[in-house]
C-alpha cells in the first residue's frame, strides 16, 4: 500500500515540478473545514524594529499556502512554524503552538545569522508583551465564529508599504527544513537499503510519520528490544521515498477519500505495469476525480450510498491497476486503521456490479450496500455510536477479495432489525426487502451457498424460481406462503377493524417450530370467522400445507431463519396475489396497492 502512496507521490512531483519546500507545507484548509484566518501583525517601526499592531480576521485564501507556511508537529507541542490551527482552547493554541515556537531561539548550537537572532527575539518579545490581549481577541473572534468554521492562526508583517506573511521570510523556511531533518535524523541509518524502492541510499530514516498508526513508542514497534537505535530497522525509508509518500497523501486525502456508507476511505491505486505504461484515460479519472463526480446531470449507477463514487467510472478498465482501500479512522493526533482491502482489480469491480444489476432488476429498486449497512450499523437503535462498523466492514472486505460470507450469521443481524422494526411498527417491509436484496446479491456473487432440493412442479414455481436457490427447499416455500396467508389475514382485520389484533400471535416473529404449525389452522379459522377464506386463499393454504408437509419433522433451521421466510412472504405477498387472484382481487388488496 505504501509502495503505492509512494509512486501517486512521485507522480505529482514530477508532472508538477514540486520542491522539496512545497511538498513539506500543508493544506491546513485540505478538509475544507478552515475559512478563516486570524493575522497577529507586526510593523517595522525602523530598521529591522518591529511593534506588535493589532489583530485581523481575513477569509482563508488557497493561493496564500505557502505564505501560510503551515507545518504540523507535535499534538502537544508547537507545529514547525508560527502558524497553527486553532484548538478547543484557543489561548492555549497562542501559548503552545504560536509564542512557544519561539522556543527554538533557546536551543544550544542553533545555527543562524545574527541579523535573523534579532528579528525573531523581537518578534518573540512583541508577541510576549501583548500576549493577554492577543488572546482575549482569538477568544473573541472564535466566540464570534461559528463552530463548524476552522480558524487559522499566523503572523502577519507589515513591512514599508509591502504585507509579508511567515513563508515570505528566508528564516522561517530554514527552520522548517531544519526541524524536520533534525527530527528524521534521530532515527536513521547511513548506507543502507530502503524498504520501499529497494535501492542502497546514504541515509535512511526510521521514524517515517506520513500515516500516524506507525510508531515507535511502543514495545511492539521496536527491534531488538526496545533499543531505540536499532529502531531504523523497523521500516527504513530513504528521503526522496518519505518525501514522495508525504505528497501522496496529500492528494490522496484530498482527491481520493471518499464515504462508503458513512464510512471514510482512501482509495489508493497500484499501477501494476507502471505509470509511464498506464493510458492516460485512466490517469485522468484519478486526476480529475472532482470533476467527474460533480457532474451531476450524469446518472451513474452507484455501488456505495456515495454521491462522490468513483467506483462506476473504475469498473470498466482494463487489469492494468489494482485498488487498495483504506479505512482510516483519524482520533485526535493518531490514526488507525479499521479494514485496508488490498489488490481489487476492476474485473472484480465489474463482477460486483453486474451481480447489482441483476439485484435491481429481480427486485425493481436500487440496491447497494446500504442495504447490507442497515443491518450493520448499531447493536442497539438507541446507541449514540456505530458500533458494529467492524462486522460490516468484514463484509465488504469478503464482498471485494471474495471470500464466502456466512449466511446464518447475516441472518441473525437480518433478523434483529426486521423484529424491531415489526414490533416497533417501523419501516418492517424495507427492512424485510433489503434482507432479500441482500441475500440474492451474495447469491449472485457465490459468497452464499442455499440448500436446494428437487420438486415437483406447483403453483408458484415461477416465483421461486425467479428469486433463484434462496427457496429451492419445501419449507422455505411454505414458510414463506404461510407468511403471504397471514399477511393477507392481517390486511383483512385491518380493513374491518382500524388494527392487527393478530400479530400477537406472531410473538415478535420469534416463532420456533412448533409455533409455526400451530400458526396455518389459526390464520384459517380467523379467515372463515371473517367470511374471507376465498379461493385465492384456499389455493395459498394448500399449497403452503404442502410444502410444510414435505419438510417432515424436524426442522433442521435455526429460529432465525424460520422467521425471516416467513416475513419474507409478509413482505412479498403482492406478488403471491397476482398469482392466486389473475382477475379480481379481494377489497382489502386493492386497497392496500
Amino acid at each position: 500500500m505504501l509502495a503505492a502512496v509512494k509512486e501517486i507521490g512521485r507522480l505529482r512531483i514530477e508532472q508538477r515540478g514540486l520542491s522539496h519546500l512545497e511538498v513539506l507545507v500543508e493544506d491546513p484548509n485540505s478538509t475544507g473545514n478552515y475559512g478563516k484566518v486570524i493575522a497577529i501583525v507586526l510593523e517595522e517601526v525602523n530598521d529591522d524594529e518591529w511593534n506588535f499592531k493589532g489583530i485581523e480576521l481575513e477569509d482563508y485564501d488557497e493561493t496564500k499556502i505557502m505564505k501560510y507556511l503551515y507545518r504540523s508537529g507535535a499534538a502537544n507541542g508547537a507545529d514547525l512554524t508560527p502558524t497553527a490551527k486553532l484548538s478547543g482552547k484557543p489561548e492555549g493554541t497562542f501559548d503552545r503552538k504560536i509564542l512557544g515556537w519561539f522556543n527554538i531561539l533557546d536551543e544550544r548550537g542553533l545555527q543562524i545569522s545574527q541579523q535573523d537572532k534579532v528579528f525573531l527575539s523581537q518578534v518573540r518579545k512583541q508577541l510576549d508583551l501583548n500576549a493577554n490581549y492577543i488572546k482575549k481577541e482569538i477568544l473573541r473572534i472564535r466566540d464570534e465564529t461559528p463552530n463548524k468554521i476552522g480558524i487559522l492562526v499566523t503572523l502577519k508583517f507589515r513591512q514599508n508599504d509591502q504585507v509579508r506573511y511567515v513563508g515570505d521570510f528566508p528564516i522561517f523556511t530554514t527552520l522548517l527544513m531544519y526541524q524536520v531533518d533534525k527530527k528524521n535524523e534521530k532515527c536513521a541509518a547511513k548506507d543502507k537499503v530502503c524498504s520501499i524502492c529497494g535501492a542502497k541510499k546514504d541515509l535512511v530514516i526510521g521514524n517515517l510519520d506520513t500515516y500516524a498508526f506507525y510508531t515507535l513508542d511502543k514495545i511492539g514497534y521496536i527491534t531488538g528490544g526496545f533499543r531505540e537505535n536499532d529502531a531504523w530497522k523497523n521500516f527504513p525509508v530513504c528521503r526522496e521515498c518519505k518525501l514522495a509518500l508525504d505528497e501522496g497523501k496529500k492528494y490522496i486525502e484530498k482527491h481520493l477519500t471518499f464515504r462508503f456508507c458513512g464510512i471514510e476511505y482512501n482509495l489508493i491505486p497500484k499501477f501494476i505495469v507502471g505509470a509511464e505504461m498506464i493510458p492516460d484515460e485512466i490517469l485522468d479519472i484519478f486526476a480529475n476525480t472532482s470533476k467527474l463526480v460533480s457532474l451531476k446531470q450524469e446518472v451513474i449507477d452507484r455501488i456505495t450510498t456515495d454521491e462522490d463514487d468513483i467506483l462506476y467510472y473504475l469498473k470498466d478498465i482494463k487489469d492494468v491497476i489494482a485498488l487498495n482501500f483504506l479505512f482510516l479512522k483519524k482520533i485526535n493526533a493518531a490514526e488507525r486503521i479499521l479494514l485496508l482491502i488490498e489488490d481489487v482489480f476492476p474485473s472484480r469491480l465489474r463482477r460486483i456490479f453486474d451481480a447489482k444489476y441483476k439485484t435491481d432488476e429481480i427486485f425493481a429498486s436500487k440496491f447497494t450496500f446500504g442495504s447490507i449497512r442497515s443491518f450493520f450499523s448499531k447493536s442497539d437503535p438507541n446507541k449514540r455510536d456505530y458500533d458494529l462498523d467492524g462486522y460490516f466492514l468484514d463484509v465488504v472486505d469478503r464482498v471485494f477479495k471474495d471470500r464466502p460470507v456466512s449466511y446464518h450469521f447475516l441472518l441473525q443481524f437480518i433478523m434483529k432489525k426486521v423484529r424491531h422494526e415489526f414490533v416497533n411498527d417501523g419501516y418492517f417491509y424495507q427492512a424485510v426487502r433489503d434482507g432479500l436484496m441482500t441475500i440474492y446479491f451474495l447469491q449472485k456473487l457465490g459468497l452464499i451457498e442455499m440448500e436446494e432440493e428437487v420438486m415437483e412442479e406447483r403453483v408458484f414455481d415461477g416465483l421461486f424460481k425467479k428469486y433463484g436457490p434462496a427457496f429451492e427447499t419445501p419449507l422455505k416455500r411454505g414458510l414463506f406462503l404461510l407468511g403471504a396467508l397471514t399477511e393477507l389475514l392481517l390486511r383483512k382485520q385491518y380493513k374491518e377493524r382500524g388494527a392487527k389484533p393478530f400479530m400477537k400471535n406472531l410473538k415478535s416473529l420469534k416463532m420456533n417450530e412448533s409455533d409455526f404449525k400451530g400458526l396455518l389452522p389459526k390464520v384459517q379459522n380467523k379467515l372463515e370467522e371473517y367470511n374471507a377464506f376465498d379461493k385465492g386463499k384456499r389455493i395459498l393454504a394448500r399449497e403452503a400445507a404442502n410444502y410444510i408437509l414435505l419438510a417432515q419433522d424436524k426442522w433442521q433451521m435455526p429460529v432465525d431463519e424460520l422467521n425471516f421466510y416467513f416475513a419474507a412472504g409478509m413482505n412479498m405477498v403482492d406478488e403471491v396475489a397476482k398469482i392466486i387472484y389473475p382477475d379480481e382481487k379481494p377489497e382489502e388488496i386493492q386497497i392496500q396497492e
